[in-house]
């Protein structure tokens, strides 16, 4: 199983358990299947009646929130829904915390005199608050009022292994000063002094969580002065292990850093802030939200894509989903398929997975899936959607356990998110199209597996790498160990982990994290909304992006407590901009062409010959994409 690192908001959103209840594939007997039916007939059914019930202001609101409301105010209900959970956060003072999509600047007061907290306000109009759940509704209904939803949720890509291993190496922190293994696996040691390069004249600059630690790193002579935006320190200290990678490798380069946990629109903010105000060369986060389109560029893409043509370099990890090369992700995306059996109580098709003449309407979840988050995205343009997908999940038994049921009638997100329980088994998902059109569909259980469970078959596919890491001038990186093996199997029953190099360097053996995200990644629409390729939002549309990028080294020291050692592709990305800077200190006059030609093409290749879907066009080297630039040898 593989750990969440860090999530920004308290709300998460709503997931549903899945049973198998499919014609041909069902080994129960009939008096189960029946039973399990009837739940199944009698959840959904009240969950559809609602979502055919909205009131004008529900209509803005996330079904989530909207469902969270109905189960307080109607017991009947909360009868016929007994395992249903929303995943709203409602505190002890019947507050939600929630993004309002609004224009102006009244609905800050609006929702201060309804009892409520405003949070943060963003430029596009956005307000996140802690708004009571009773005055969901006249918020809604406020005509400057677009939409209520959940706090959007991220995630940062470092990962957790053995607790005993991680306590042993903090014990050796203590007796000297920590150099990332990536420095000596990447050559950027012996480059340094081979070609006289150390990142000076370079500004770097980091997004994570935050820099709590930042002080004790720096007394501790692990980190120099750190230039952090005002107001933008955060909270955490991914940030702090990050920018101590980064140091490692290029010693003098001027650092920098933001938080970008206070919402999407402001990561989006700092992101430009970092490049206009900060004067950063090169740019490198670890942050992904789980609201992030896969085929279009949204607003934090939409950022870096403004940086990157400003000159900037920008990096950003790839993602710790797996791949389905090593079968270790639970992605899946491919065109709508309408299928012939129903779902009880379903108002609307299943997406049938499996394309052969069985049909089957779930995609069953792993053991190690507990407690994710399930998106479900489809091609239609962000903020148009006119077609109306829904999300299920439902428990062995039968019950829906949470779902995913918001409206899309042409002003909307194409987007639905849930929550797989905590506890439990059994549970699978299930795609349903409520009306409209038949669409290329995404659905990805982040950081958890499709697995075969019983008569169903599992059905997923690569490509899960998404979001601003997919941006078309990006630099999505990849993990690849530096030294000892994560030191936990992703999921019970999983072959070992590899091991890395040090203290050698790469080379063509060298192996990827099994947990590494690939892709490629497809994408319909350009950033304003217009279609790619007019009238083929399928599989044969839109254009492909290769990505992931490169790979990078995971699994290396810092000092900062809880990164020790530091996996994940959160740790690759800084290794990567910190060799990115070596160049760009070698070479100042280089474009960013010249540097990512340089990177690519000396870059060793693992895996398949040539790009590879998990890790790009291999683990880049210090030394060869020096010299790949042109830079003279002191």
């Amino acid at each position: 199983m593989v750990s969440f690192s860090r999530v920004a908001a308290q709300a998460v959103p709503l997931t549903v358990g899945a049973l198998l209840l499919t014609t041909g594939v069902s080994t129960a007997q009939p008096s189960t299947v029946d039973a399990a039916a009837a739940r199944t007939e009698a959840g959904i059914s009240a969950l559809q009646s609602i979502k055919k019930s909205l009131s004008p202001a529900e209509r803005k609101q996330s079904s989530q929130l909207v469902v969270e409301k109905r189960l307080r105010a109607d017991r009947s209900l909360a009868a016929k829904l007994p395992e249903y959970r929303t995943g709203v956060g409602v505190s002890n003072a019947g507050t939600v915390s929630v993004d309002i999509a609004a224009q102006g600047n009244a609905v800050a007061n609006a929702v201060e005199a309804a009892g409520g907290t405003v949070r943060s306000t963003s430029p596009d109009g956005t307000v996140r608050a802690d708004l009571p759940l009773s005055a969901l509704d006249a918020i809604a209904v406020r005509a400057d009022v677009a939409e209520v939803k959940p706090a959007a949720q991220a995630t940062t890509w470092s990962e957790q292994g053995n607790r005993d291993f991680r306590q042993a190496l903090a014990k050796q922190a203590v007796a000297a000063t920590q150099v990332s293994e990536g420095d000596k696996a990447h050559g950027a040691d012996t480059a340094r002094t081979t070609y006289g390069v150390s990142g000076s004249g370079v500004k770097v600059c980091v997004l994570s969580d935050g820099v709590d630690s930042l002080a004790k790193s720096q007394s501790a002579g692990e980190l120099p002065a750190v230039d952090v935006l005002a107001g933008q320190k955060g909270s955490g200290d991914e940030g702090t292990a990050m920018l101590e990678i980064i140091h490692d490798l290029a010693p003098n380069a001027t650092l920098g850093f933001a938080t970008a946990f206070t919402s999407e629109a402001s990561f989006a903010a700092n992101i430009r802030a970092l490049r206009t105000t900060g004067k950063c060369q090169i740019i490198v986060d670890d942050v992904s939200y789980f609201d992030e389109s896969p085929f279009q560029d949204t607003q934090v893409a939409q950022a870096v894509n403004d940086v990157t043509a400003a000159g900037a370099l920008y990096f950003s990890s790839a993602g710790n989903s797996g791949n389905a090369t090593d079968g270790t992700s639970g992605y899946y995306e491919g065109d709508f398929r309408a299928s012939a059996s129903k779902i009880s109580g379903v108002t609307g098709t299943p997406h049938d997975f499996d394309p052969s003449s069985t049909t089957q309407n779930f995609d069953a979840l792993s053991a190690g899936s507990l407690g994710r988050p399930v998106t479900l995205f489809w091609s239609d343009p962000w903020g148009k959607s006119a077609n109306d997908y829904d999300l299920f999940i439902l428990n062995s038994s039968g019950g829906v356990v949470a779902s995913s049921e918001n409206a899309q009638s042409g002003s909307q997100n194409p987007y639905e998110i849930a929550s797989v329980p905590t506890s439990g088994s059994g549970y699978k998902v299930a795609v349903v199209k409520y009306s409209g059109a038949d669409r290329f569909i995404a659905l990805n259980v982040i950081r958890g597996r499709f697995v075969a469970s019983g008569s169903l078959k599992a059905f997923s596919t690569n490509g899960v790498t998404n979001g601003h890491s997919a941006a078309i001038n990006a630099f999505s990186v990849a993990a690849a160990p530096a030294a000892g093996a994560f030191t936990r199997p992703l999921e019970t029953g999983d072959p070992a982990n590899p091991a890395g190099p040090y203290p050698g360097l790469y080379t063509a053996s060298s192996k990827w994290e099994r947990f590494s995200s690939d892709g490629k990644r497809r994408v319909f629409f350009n950033a304003d909304g217009t279609a790619i390729t007019p009238g083929n939002v399928s599989s044969t549309g839109g254009t492909v992006r290769a990505k992931p990028d490169i790979t990078a080294a995971d699994g290396v020291a810092t000092s900062v407590t809880g990164f020790q050692p530091f996996f994940g592709t959160s740790a690759a990305a800084p290794h990567a901009a910190a060799i990115a800077a070596l160049l760009l200190s070698g070479k100042p006059t280089a474009t960013p062409a010249q540097i990512r030609t340089a990177l690519v093409s000396s870059a060793i290749d693992l895996g398949t010959p040539g790009f590879d879907t998990v890790t790009g066009s291999g683990v880049i080297m210090a030394g060869p994409a020096l010299a790949a630039l042109g830079v003279t040898a002191k």
